[in-house]
Formats: structure tokens, C-alpha cells, sequence
């Protein structure tokens, strides 16, 4: 942990790096921190960009249930008949969490001193070798989902920035840093499958279907839960 109120962040953040390694090795926190990044998220003190209460390493955040924040983007293409394809990674099998499922053609949680932009530039780079030319003018900002997860790690209220960006047919992704196994392009048909299996990172796959409902593709007459689906795509937090 590195608290920001105080001029001795450096020595609190290795203290506390040092600290839940020594717990890792000891098996404390075993499924919550089996996923050790060497990553920090900020915790604010309220709304996101707001004071920064302290940084502390991503795998142990839903251990104290503090607000997560992170960054996805649709990458959609129009077809010359008028039909749309959409873009979706497969996770590599290495991955500590939700190996080999399906996932965003970009995703990323926002790193402690990193803004929405900066984390899908870097993200968009490292995971599908999307470059600024891809993004520029074209990745359109859509709002956010927000929810919150409560699974074996501990529980994460987490808020999602959505961007979509429309492809041309000839770009393919193409990842850098190994992290994702390869990536498909899909009709929509075949996406409101996927979503509905449990190969699909929950959180991906809310992004997939707030992305379907935006544009159309999910309507209310197809879906009778419609209006549920919705509400649960945009939760409050009551702190």
C-alpha cells in the first residue's frame, strides 16, 4: 500500500509489496492474491480523479471492497452488405483469472497515475496493436457500466469507461504482450450467443451486451428483461 498523505509513499509501497508477498508465500489470501500484477490502483476518496487516498496492488483491492476503475473498447466493423461484425479476444490460457475465455478487443484496469485516455492508448497498443491512428477521431467515448462483483477474491464495486471504435474490414488485431491467445470476428447473432455462456468474462460480456443494447442490436420486444438488464448494467454504489 502507498498512501499519498504522507512524504514516505516510496517506503509504505515497498513495506506493503513486501508485506503481501511475504503473506503469498505463506498462503494467506491465496485465492485473492494468486494474481499478484505489481500494479496499483488508486483509492479515492470519492468519485473518480477525486483526492487519492492511497494506492494499493490490484490483485488485493476486493479484499477491502474499494472502488475499481478500468477501460474497455468495442472494436466494431460495418460490412460492405450493411451488417455488423464486432471484435472479441480469447484470454490467454496463461491468465490467473478467467483463462482462455472471451474478453473485449481491449480492456484494462487503470493503473494508479494513468487517465481513461492514457490507459486505452496503452492498452489498445499492447493488446490488439491498435495505434493512435485507430483511435484518434474515431474511438468514440460511450458512457460507463458500473456493478459490483462478489466472488471468492472478496468483493468490487468496479465502473467500466466504454469507447467504441469502428474498424475498417481490413484491420486485424494483433497482441503484444501475451496476454491475449488470438481474436475473432463475429456477427452479432453469434455475439448474443457468447454472451449468454460461461466462456465470457462476466464483466466483457456486460460491455458486449451495453454495446448491443446502444446500438440497436438488443431490443426490448426481443428481450423480456429489457428493462432489468439495463438497471443492472448502471448500479449505484451507496459509498
Amino acid at each position: 500500500v502507498s498512501t499519498q498523505s504522507t512524504g514516505s509513499s516510496g517506503i509504505n509501497a515497498e513495506y506493503g509489496k513486501q508485506w503481501y508477498q511475504r503473506r503469498v508465500r505463506e498462503g494467506v489470501f491465496n485465492h485473492t492474491l494468486r494474481g499478484w500484477r505489481d500494479e496499483t490502483y488508486s483509492v479515492f476518496r470519492g468519485g473518480f480523479k477525486s483526492d487519492v487516498l492511497f494506492d494499493i496492488e490490484r490483485a488485493a483491492v476486493p479484499i477491502l471492497g474499494c472502488k475499481s476503475y478500468g477501460v474497455h473498447l468495442n472494436g466494431y466493423v460495418r460490412m460492405s452488405d450493411g451488417s455488423m461484425k464486432m471484435w472479441l479476444g480469447k484470454r490467454s490460457p496463461t491468465k490467473a483469472k478467467y483463462p482462455g475465455c472471451h474478453d473485449n478487443v481491449v480492456a484494462g484496469g487503470i493503473s494508479s497515475g494513468y487517465g481513461v485516455w492514457d490507459t486505452l492508448v496503452k492498452e489498445a497498443d499492447e493488446e490488439a496493436g491498435m495505434g493512435l491512428d485507430y483511435l484518434a477521431g474515431i474511438a468514440v467515448p460511450a458512457g460507463c457500466i458500473s456493478y459490483t462483483v462478489v466472488n471468492q477474491y472478496g468483493t468490487s464495486p468496479e465502473v467500466e469507461f466504454v469507447y467504441d471504435v469502428e474498424l475498417p474490414q481490413e484491420f486485424v488485431p494483433c497482441n503484444k504482450d501475451g496476454e491475449v491467445a488470438g481474436f475473432e470476428l463475429y456477427t452479432i447473432e453469434e455475439v448474443k450467443e457468447l454472451v449468454t455462456r460461461d466462456n465470457f468474462k462476466t464483466n466483457c460480456a456486460a460491455i458486449a451486451i451495453d454495446f448491443l443494447i446502444r446500438h440497436g442490436q438488443i431490443t426490448p420486444d426481443e428481450l423480456p428483461s429489457y428493462v432489468e438488464v439495463s438497471q443492472i448494467l448502471h448500479s449505484r454504489f451507496h459509498y
